[in-house]
């Protein structure tokens, strides 16, 4: 099986670029992860762990994909995901894959 590559991937169809299209929670993840490194010296910073993290936190978390342009609407509407909740599945990856890593 071929891994994709998002450098490599084509997001053009018919003159539309589809680049702009995200999944808002990819971002929120990435900015939790972040934090919860600044503030706990105890996590660990290994790859593969971080990546565990950002995985599994992902996966418990509906996908959120809105036009970058449509961020203010989406942040107004029933189905966002604010960041508190991100915190608490990025904290619950962080709890799981500190009692069984993967190294």
């Amino acid at each position: 099986m071929q891994v994709l590559n998002r450098d490599e991937m084509d997001y053009e169809i018919e003159g539309c670029s589809l680049r702009d299209v995200i999944n808002f929670n990819e971002y929120l993840v990435l900015k939790m992860i972040r934090e919860a490194l600044k503030s706990d010296v105890s996590l660990c910073r290994c790859s593969l762990c971080i990546e565990d993290v950002f995985a599994l936190a992902m996966n418990s978390l509906p996908p959120r994909y809105i036009q970058i342009t449509s961020l203010s609407r989406y942040s107004k509407s029933e189905s966002f995901i604010d960041e508190e909740a991100v915190r608490e599945k990025v904290m619950e990856a962080w709890k799981k894959i500190s009692k069984n890593p993967g190294h």
